[in-house]
């Protein structure tokens, strides 16, 4: 009526599986806290366009993997030439 929006219905499931997300999220996040490093490396290629932040971030996460090799670095890496925050250098085979 005024206002009211349709009522979602989450199973038992689906809650105790985002509060599973949710914890190990949060632990992943205190322990980058901590040691300011990040635990787990994701190597696959983003669902999304990273933000220039965000790609800053992954390419010096990724400082070790190679560009042809790691999906990620290389989508950050075109996010930062498209930004032309980076520019690659052609001498060396990028």
């Amino acid at each position: 009526m005024w206002g009211r929006t349709k009522a979602v219905r989450l199973t038992v499931d689906a809650i105790q599986a985002r509060l599973a997300r949710e914890a190990t999220q949060a632990a992943i996040a205190q322990d980058d806290e901590q040691t300011g490093r990040t635990t787990v490396i994701v190597h696959s290629a983003p669902t999304k366009a990273f933000t220039i932040g965000q790609a800053r971030r992954v390419v010096q996460v990724h400082r070790s993997c190679d560009r042809t090799l790691c999906p990620r670095k290389m989508a950050a890496i075109n996010v930062l030439v498209a930004a032309g925050v980076m520019r690659l250098d052609r001498r060396v085979g990028y």
